[in-house]
């Protein structure tokens, strides 16, 4: 390593950590939602909390393993306050983890995951094709990232955390301003070997389809447009007759495709060593034409007591993940296409000489992603209640990439090749102090640590021209070194009264020289009001804490996550791509409490937040002034029974707001997301009035009376206000049903599709809701006569949508077939995404075609569908 790191190794010294878990001792199973930390447990794994910031007692329900084919950020939606959005319903694609609403205005605003201790996953893999195509913003095609969380199966984690709270955040300083999701795999125990497999299998398709018109509808339409426009009818009256329904393109790309996934595992241990190793396959077939997805992964971790006083802990995971990815606008170069058109047909030229079957199957691309994970964590106990702990990890990536398009296109079909490496070190030697006095009366609890962190990344392409030899470059490489110094120190009186504190150091190397240095506090006091006297043996109040906390992040160094790029959705058109890091600031102040009700059975967590993001870079364009962001979460966890039917319900419901203000003269363009004192990722753009009396669209007009970019007014946010979500477990007999729902409120989606397929041109292809255009006898409605002069205004509300919706996320009904001591057999049935309540004339309500860009929420411009999923699964422990 660079000397930094042994600089940083040398330079700790003294106290933390309240609590030293004992990594050897079995623990409950329970997930626990955590006044400090709100903690999501998955089903049937351990938990326990490590860090003396998370010994505020929390709310523990016992659970069961309910949903292990959904996704990891699915399940996030179960701590309050928690919007987890796929880029796209593509297998393999990324999801937007939005936690507490926007914080940042980076391009790439996403949550710090740490593993095991060490953070990873912060490097984006871009295309690199320099293709006009690819100059495009929508980051499926500038991106080739499999959603990291794959690389870890769902089988292999013991525990996950959302940390959001002003105080915990604070402690990861420059890294923070997202939020902080950590995730614990899983360890071995004590006791004989046993073998678990987790399997299932099922099929995939897609949810919803758009309702086009037919051929004889379509041709209809395009005579009528031609005639209102002073032209011939396109299509003859023998012509016109003869014609039925046509090609139905959504039904020639899309398909009923299959989905299957193993796990098997291997634990067990003795009084001092414990083992865990995991073997894990998952084989998606895409429901679009010529997609795919595969996952191999294989984990192995060891922990070792050597004497009395060192732990040593060794954790490793290879992974690899193989997709096939079609072209990006295939589908919605089907949706635009004429029904009169056949597959085989080749005359008529929508886009170059094509059909959409054959964009989707001949130009596509075949990212391949290997993904190393490993942390050696060694600690030893230098006196009582003195710890010193050295955790090392390495993270190393390495995606390859060919694209290929038609033989007419390149070589052979080949158009490039893309390596890209990614390599992570990181040291993290600290102190920690923890001890009690006066018989438990007074507790304090210290730490102070260095993190030394090194990236490196380096990008390859070459590129197949046909005519030309094979240029190969390498277009990008960089060296990134960090240094980060945490101080922490708590104290207890009584049981009673905790203040605790931290102070981040950070040291970036990304950063300019006069912003490199960083100091980013937080701080935090607790009354745990349940051990006071008044309360000590109340028969109804089991629990009560009351907390208030404060602290400071920032987000400059997320690698690949600082840029502020600005793009004006439905134009491949950079607005603004600022090459250095952000200097966006985050002040959080949030204040709550948990109680709980007759023994815990039922419990209450409420907390209020106000946020505040300020960026003061001084250049044009830039994206100066603050973003106010506040909100209010609730937490509800209950166990019941009603005869024979017993269950556990859980509640998380969370309501935000934000505005952004900035200086009037730095106010954005009309296509751009954030406008002055609106909300970010605010539409802007003309709001529709309906037909006049010659059947043509009315826009309202601005204050300045006339010009078309003035008349431009805010239409709604693509942020949600409200999100909620129940999860229901219940249990009659030997029979489990496990229930999680979601539903988000409160937002725009601006399906960028509608702006052709809601324009009765007769040029394109429409939806059916131009079968009610206005004509000399029709004159009763807001759709406009047919022309072909006629676009549907692209940012206006003739075509902006709600997102509301209810989404039944996901169900499992299990039954035990076969139970001898600790060895069982159970079969379950289960379902992804079966019901979606909304009036979002889409794919689907809940997507993000710009990714994590906070600016640029609520947009669906050409997103892969989302599947509905039914599942038959086995478990078995042996």
């Amino acid at each position: 390593m660079r000397p930094f790191l042994l600089f940083s190794f040398l330079c700790t010294a003294a106290p933390t950590l309240a609590q030293q878990p004992d990594m050897l001792t079995p623990r409950r199973v329970t997930v626990a939602v955590s006044a400090i930390a709100d903690s999501l447990t998955l089903p049937g794994i351990d938990s326990s909390r490590a860090s003396f910031i998370d010994q505020v007692q929390g709310i523990l329900i016992e659970r069961n393993r309910s949903f292990p084919f959904l996704p990891i950020q699915e399940q996030l939606r179960q701590v309050a306050g928690v919007q987890a959005t796929p880029f796209s319903g593509a297998p393999g694609a990324q999801v937007v983890v939005r936690i507490r609403g926007a914080a940042s205005f980076a391009n790439h605003a996403r949550p710090l995951y740490v593993v095991d201790g060490v953070p990873v996953f912060q490097r984006t893999f871009w295309s690199g094709v320099s293709d006009a195509v690819y100059l495009d913003a929508l980051p499926e095609i500038q991106e080739l990232d499999t959603n990291p969380l794959l690389h870890i199966p769902t089988e292999d984690i013991e525990q996950v955390e959302v940390l959001k709270g002003a105080f915990e955040t604070a402690q990861y300083g420059s890294q923070g301003i997202n939020g902080v999701i950590r995730i614990t795999t899983r360890r071995g125990r004590t006791g004989a070997p046993r073998v678990q497999y987790n399997g299932y299998g099922g099929l995939q398709q897609a949810r919803y389809r758009y309702e086009l018109l037919d051929a004889r509808q379509y041709a209809t339409l395009a005579n009528e447009a031609a005639r209102n426009d002073g032209e011939s009818p396109r299509f003859s009256s023998a012509e016109l007759a003869a014609l039925g329904r046509g090609t139905d393109w959504q039904a020639e790309l899309l398909r009923t495709a299959v989905v299957q996934g193993h796990h098997l595992s291997l634990a067990g241990g003795t009084a001092t060593t414990h083992y865990y190793t995991g073997v894990d396959y998952l084989g998606q077939q895409g429901i679009m034409l010529n997609s795919n997805l595969r996952r191999y992964a294989v984990r192995a971790n060891v922990d070792q007591q050597l004497g009395q006083r060192l732990h040593v802990a060794a954790r490793g995971s290879l992974s690899e993940t193989q997709r096939r990815v079609p072209s990006y606008y295939a589908l919605q170069n089907a949706l635009y296409e004429r029904p009169t058109r056949t597959v085989q047909d080749t005359v008529y030229q929508r886009r170059d000489w094509i059909t959409p079957v054959q964009e989707a199957s001949e130009w596509y691309q075949t990212p391949r992603q290997q993904r190393l994970l490993t942390q050696l964590d060694a600690r030893y106990r230098l006196a009582t209640g003195l710890t010193l702990e050295v955790l090392g990890g390495l993270e190393r990536a390495t995606q390859r990439s060919q694209s290929y398009k038609s033989v007419t296109i390149s070589a052979a079909g080949k158009y490039a090749d893309l390596t890209s490496t990614y390599k992570q070190w990181l040291v993290n030697p600290a102190l920690r102090y923890a001890r009690d006095f006066a018989g438990g009366r007074h507790a304090v609890a210290a730490s102070v640590e260095a993190i030394g962190q090194q990236q490196t990344t380096k990008d390859e392409l070459l590129s197949y021209i046909p005519g030309a030899p094979v240029e190969g470059r390498e277009y990008s490489y960089s060296l990134i070194e960090s240094l980060f110094y945490r101080l922490t120190g708590g104290y207890t009186f009584a049981g009673r009264y905790q203040l605790q504190g931290s102070l981040r150091h950070d040291v970036l190397s990304i950063m300019p020289a006069a912003d490199r240095k960083l100091w980013l506090p937080g701080a935090q006091a607790t009354w745990h009001t349940d051990k006071e006297a008044f309360l000590k043996d109340n028969a109804t109040i089991s629990k009560l804490n009351v907390w208030v906390g404060w602290g400071y992040t920032m987000g400059a160094s997320n690698v690949g996550g600082t840029r502020y790029t600005l793009f004006k959705p439905g134009f491949p058109i950079v607005a603004n791509n600022r090459l250095l890091p952000l200097r966006e600031r985050s002040r959080q102040l949030d204040a709550g409490f948990t109680l709980g009700l007759w023994q815990d059975q039922l419990n209450v967590t409420i907390q209020s937040y106000t946020r505040h993001t300020i960026d003061d870079q001084e250049e044009y364009l830039k994206l100066p002034g603050t973003l106010h962001n506040k909100g209010v979460e609730l937490s509800l966890a209950g166990r019941w029974r009603l005869g024979a039917v017993q269950g556990s319900t859980a509640l998380a419901g969370a309501i935000n707001r934000n505005r952004y203000q900035a200086e009037l003269s730095a106010t954005p363009t009309s296509y751009e997301q954030a406008v002055y004192n609106q909300p970010l990722s605010t539409f802007y753009g003309l709001r529709y009035l309906g037909i006049d009396a010659a059947g043509l669209p009315r826009f309202a007009e601005g204050p300045t009376n006339g010009r078309p970019i003035e008349d431009q007014q805010p239409l709604g946010s693509g942020l949600p206000r409200q999100l909620l979500t129940l999860t229901q477990q219940l249990q009659y007999k030997r029979f489990a049903l496990d229930v999680q729902a979601d539903a988000m409120w409160g937002y725009q989606v601006q399906n960028i599709q509608l702006g052709v397929l809601d324009a009765p041109s007769g040029i394109d292809n429409a939806t059916t809701r131009v079968l009610n255009r206005w004509t000399p006898t029709n004159t009763a409605t807001d759709v406009p006569r047919a022309s072909q002069q006629f676009r549907a205004v692209s940012f206006s509300n003739y075509i902006l949508q709600s997102g509301n919706h209810v989404r039944l996320t996901a169900v499992s009904l299990s039954y035990p077939v076969w139970k001898r001591e600790a060895h069982s057999a159970s079969v379950w049935v289960g379902g992804q995404n079966l019901l979606v309540v909304t009036r979002y004339r889409g794919y689907d309500p809940n997507v993000s075609s710009f990714g994590s860009d906070n600016k640029q929420a609520g947009i669906d411009q050409g997103a892969y569908p989302t599947a509905r999923t039914f599942l038959l699964g086995v478990r078995a422990t042996l």
